[in-house]
């Protein structure tokens, strides 16, 4: 069974393969599923990024969205940059996958120790939210207070 979220096949052909292929760093398939131009691809890849970035890319982001932080621990040592790094043509973050679907609090604070900025926004161009609306999103008041506590920290610095 794949390790990814499967989506439908028929609308999305091999989708769920190119990201297994991801967490897997095999850029010799993810070659090979990019190069049949599916529809979805452009929205994976819409900065036209080395598949070697974009693998780890997503592996940041899927240990963040499933909350694995070991693993996502590893991936950010391997890999500072992908904390700020955007996933798809929607630009999700780690903290926000991560604010938005578990918002477990250790892993959010490790993403924020290691530079994940809070103030950025996700989603497509004509429907942007914040971190804090993700958690909001993902019915986690608390975290969303928190999280804006945080930035306002900041913002007074």
């Amino acid at each position: 069974m794949s390790k990814s979220k499967q989506f439908d096949e028929e609308k999305w052909p091999e989708l769920t393969a190119f990201r297994d292929a991801c967490l897997a760093s095999d850029y010799d398939k993810m070659l090979r599923i990019a190069a049949q131009n599916h529809h979805w691809y452009e929205n994976e890849n819409p900065n036209d990024l080395p598949m070697e970035r974009l693998a780890s890319t997503y592996q940041a982001q899927w240990y963040a969205l499933i909350g694995d932080l070991d693993s996502l621990k590893r991936v950010v040592a391997e890999h500072p940059w992908t904390v700020n790094q955007p996933w798809t043509a929607q630009g999700w973050l780690p903290i926000s996958q991560a604010a938005s679907t578990h918002g477990e609090r250790e892993v959010i604070e490790y993403l924020l120790e290691c530079g994940a900025d809070p103030t950025l926004s996700v989603g497509s161009p004509d429907d942007r939210a914040t971190i804090v609306e993700m958690a909001r999103y993902g019915k986690d008041d608390d975290l969303a207070d928190w999280l804006e506590r945080i930035i306002n920290e900041r913002d007074a610095s």
